[in-house]
């Protein structure tokens, strides 16, 4: 009577494994795991659907807390931000004057970048970036120097 149980698990299985792919954030990839013992254990006991479930979730948590800190790490340990919101801080020179909210230029890191303030920036000037809006940078002078 319970025989199709394999084949949920199965296709858990499918669907957690397709959720992963497109996502690639090792969330379900565990549960994808877990489904295939929960097969079998759906084989050998087709009507205990409580313990399959429970044997289902409990194995991919498990899973995930154990295992998934050291595979993102692994994975994810040659990335390089290249976030332009890192930039937000840093020192940038202006190269071309900047007045009260009108655009000027900045040099940052070899790059000439549109440059926004509220306060007449001379050439040579050293700024700090206080964001970013589009390719623009709002930028104030740089009291620290």
């Amino acid at each position: 009577m319970y025989d199709y149980m394999v084949w949920i698990w199965l296709l858990v299985f499918v669907l957690a494994l397709i959720l992963e792919f497109a996502t690639a954030d090792f969330l379900t990839i565990w549960f994808a795991i877990s489904a295939l013992p929960t097969a079998i254990i759906a084989y050998f006991f087709p009507e205990m659907i409580i313990l399959q479930i429970t044997f289902f979730f409990l194995f991919g948590f498990l899973l995930m807390l154990i295992i998934r800190r050291y595979v993102v790490r692994y994975v994810k340990r040659n990335v390089v931000s290249t976030n332009v919101d890192s930039y937000i801080g840093k020192t940038a020179v202006v190269v071309e004057t900047i007045k009260p909210n009108e655009r000027g230029l900045v040099k940052f890191q070899g790059d000439l970048w549109t440059a926004i303030s509220t306060e007449t920036i001379e050439i040579n000037e050293k700024v700090r970036i206080l964001t970013i809006e589009g390719n623009k940078f709002i930028v104030t002078k740089n009291l620290d120097e």
